[in-house]
């Protein structure tokens, strides 16, 4: 059975849901944009001989929401981790990250790739990207937005099956299943019913977007092995840039599954497993 761990980081507290044993291989992994750590309730039990230590990211699940003189930029989620993976003692260690948590985690393995031993990326792997001339404006749209979010909490719902019904149907379409398991962590009890908890700062747009230029650098320095799963419907497909930096990767290997974004969480979760176990396996 899982346990429950809290890592204190700059700033502030996370918290992890963690599987395996002391001497298991060392694997943190990392959500997606509003979900949190039981997106991996499915997938860790399918991969033993894995110290899995899931995390909340910061703003999310049972995690502390970051000061409001900060933001949510990716590369605060590289340092978090960086922390986390020390506390841990693991000098080296492996990582899977889904979509959000997959861009972090290629900036994780460019930023310090000394550190990360095997990389898996499911239905994600970079982070949104811009040409240079469009920065002045995200900047404003995110300033603007970021103080129009600043203290505000979620709609609230009557009760719990609708607000699980909610999710399934929102801006990243989930089984009520997969939603349902995003609800042990995130739906809470608020006046009037229940809130899905996360700082609603997050939903803002990003203060700064990497150029596709910027991308490359990263992807071009790192050394670990990398193991992409792509849903056979991917919001991803066709998306200005992202395939051509895909092919940047030095060592990639990419497996097309059925299934939608979610689909670790939505029944192909026995097939990446399997995948996974091949791929570390190789390493051992």
């Amino acid at each position: 059975m899982p346990v429950e761990r809290r890592f204190p980081v700059t700033g502030l507290t996370l918290a992890a849901r963690v599987w395996g044993g002391d001497d298991d291989l060392p694997v943190l992994a990392l959500h997606g944009w509003l979900d949190n750590a039981g997106s991996f309730d499915l997938l860790a039990p399918l991969l033993p001989g894995c110290r899995i230590v899931a995390l909340d990211a910061a703003g999310h699940g049972f995690s502390e929401f970051r000061s409001l003189d900060s933001s949510y930029n990716l590369w605060q989620d590289v340092g978090d981790l960086i922390e986390i993976a020390d506390a841990l003692g693991w000098e080296r260690f492996r990582f899977i990250g889904h979509s959000r948590g997959a861009a972090i985690g290629t900036l994780l393995a460019g930023t310090y790739p000394e550190r990360i031993e095997q990389l898996v990326l499911i239905e994600g792997g970079l982070p949104l990207i811009d040409p240079p001339e469009q920065a002045p404006q995200r900047l404003a749209d995110a300033l603007r937005a970021k103080r129009e979010l600043a203290g505000r909490s979620g709609r609230v719902f009557p009760d719990k099956p609708r607000a699980i019904a909610e999710r399934a149907a929102g801006f990243s379409k989930v089984t009520l299943g997969a939603a349902e398991i995003l609800a042990r962590r995130s739906l809470r009890e608020a006046d009037g019913g229940f809130v899905w908890h996360a700082d609603q700062r997050l939903k803002a747009p990003s203060e700064v977007r990497f150029t596709p230029e910027q991308v490359r650098a990263f992807v071009a320095r790192i050394t670990a092995p990398v193991l992409m799963f792509r849903a056979s419907h991917s919001p991803f497909d066709g998306m200005w840039g992202y395939d051509e930096i895909i092919r940047a990767f030095p060592a990639l290997e990419v497996v097309r599954l059925e299934g939608g974004h979610h689909l670790h969480m939505e029944g192909a979760e026995r097939e990446i497993a399997a995948r996974i176990l091949e791929f570390f396996g190789a390493r051992r």
